[in-house]
């Protein structure tokens, strides 16, 4: 095998393992969700439909990739092309309503707004939009995307959200806002204007995807297309597709799915595996994944943070465990939760703690990224009834446990046992 193939292969390898945005080709599982993204976007630029839509998903859940998958598709379109403005804000760059709106009279390329007496913030985004009009008095639609939209919230009133949401609604310039965010609980934080303004349209990717559709896309990201050397590509496919049926490699993806379904987190590990080829032998095998998950998914980071908990931390990890074993993996939210520590209590110790206290120590683990949404509840649902699920196996859990030396002796015994009766 030459050096050059090598080389070529490891770029091409890279380039669709890199942890954001679209690689050229979209997952399968996601082809259902652009297509509809697709829909909404093509009503504002050929029938002047202004609309809202949410992408609400967890981190590495794919949206990044499914709206720059949507948006190359969409804007082939000659008509789309010249009908359609694109405004990209961002909440970690565009910190104030004044930056956002200084940002949209750039990308519009527009020289008026410094000659305007408009005064308030709603007036100068509506002269703004209205210097789109042409002389028949029709306007070009403006696709705005606002990334990490939940910081767009922290806007003092969250003025920019309700003019761009207003403007949606009055049907005055045709626009379509799509907001990108990583926050389940998103419409509890937006003000009863803005929320009333908004389409209420979601696109969910919380990861609601099976074992099988996780394999597809380990095969999706590892099989190549419109390689260099098409022969080379037909042994490398055919060798791909049969490594994934290996049951050494179902279960490094399967304990890799039930720890996390996140995509990114799939990439790392892919990423990994990619790392053991040579020039002398251009190959996946199966120990190369084994030892990939050794590296990727072994306890020892998780470990060190269940380490640095409280003992109350401790005791929720212990009860979700126990919840994740008999209920066969099925997510569960804060009420069950406490239901079964409060039995504990009660049964071991005699004694109880407050619900303030425990959803404290609840969202201390979820900010931990030690349980994380399985994305099986809506998106206005209370943190209290979100579903969640653990993402340390219940060998993590005990082996942690164990090797905690400040732990009560009850909380161990707790850990090793069935769940309290």
């Amino acid at each position: 095998m030459s050096f050059e193939l090598c080389t070529e292969l490891l770029v091409a390898l890279r380039n669709q393992l890199k942890p954001y945005g679209y690689s050229g080709h979209l997952l399968q599982v996601l082809e259902p969700k652009k297509k509809h993204l697709e829909d909404i976007i093509k009503r504002t630029a050929l029938m002047s439909e202004s609309t809202s839509v949410l992408i609400l998903g967890g981190v590495g859940s794919g949206k990044s990739a499914l709206l720059e998958s949507a948006l190359e598709s969409v804007f082939q379109n000659c008509q789309v092309k010249e009908n359609m403005l694109h405004i990209a804000l961002d909440g970690l760059v565009h910190t104030t309503d004044d930056l956002a709106l200084e940002d949209i009279s750039r990308q519009l390329k527009s020289q008026e707004l410094e000659n305007t007496s408009a005064e308030s913030f709603s007036e100068k985004l509506r002269f703004l939009l209205s210097t789109l009009k042409s002389g028949t008095k029709e306007s070009k639609s403006v696709l705005f995307i606002l990334d990490n939209f939940e910081l767009f919230c922290s806007h003092k009133n969250q003025n920019l959200l309700y003019n761009l949401f207003d403007i949606a609604q009055l049907q005055q310039t045709p626009v379509c806002i799509i907001g990108m965010c990583s926050r389940p609980d998103l419409l509890q934080v937006l003000e009863n204007r803005v929320n009333s303004r908004f389409s209420h349209q979601k696109i969910l990717l919380y990861n609601d995807i099976t074992l099988d559709d996780y394999i597809n896309c380990a095969k999706d990201f590892l099989c190549l297309d419109n390689f260099i050397d098409a022969k080379f590509q037909k042994r490398w496919n055919a060798d791909i597709k049969c490594l994934l049926k290996e049951a050494a490699v179902k279960k490094v993806l399967e304990n890799c799915f039930n720890c996390s379904q996140s995509l990114r987190d799939l990439k790392q590990l892919l990423h990994l595996v990619t790392m053991n080829i040579e020039e002398s032998h251009l190959k996946l095998t199966v120990e190369g994944f084994e030892g990939a998950y050794e590296h990727h998914c072994s306890s020892d980071s998780k470990a060190a943070v269940m380490q640095g908990l409280s003992i109350l931390e401790v005791a929720l990890i212990i009860a979700m465990m126990h919840l994740t074993e008999i209920y066969d993996n099925e997510p569960f939210n804060f009420e069950i939760v406490f239901n079964e520590l409060g039995r504990f209590l009660r049964n071991r110790l005699k004694c109880n703690v407050e619900k303030p206290v425990v959803m404290k120590a609840f969202e201390h683990l979820l900010d931990l990224e030690l349980i994380k949404n399985s994305g099986d509840s809506a998106s206005n649902v209370l943190k209290r009834y979100m579903l969640v699920r653990l993402s340390v196996t219940p060998d993590e859990v005990r082996e942690a446990v164990e090797n905690n030396q400040i732990l009560p002796v009850v909380l161990k015994q707790w850990a090793k046992s069935s769940i309290d009766g």
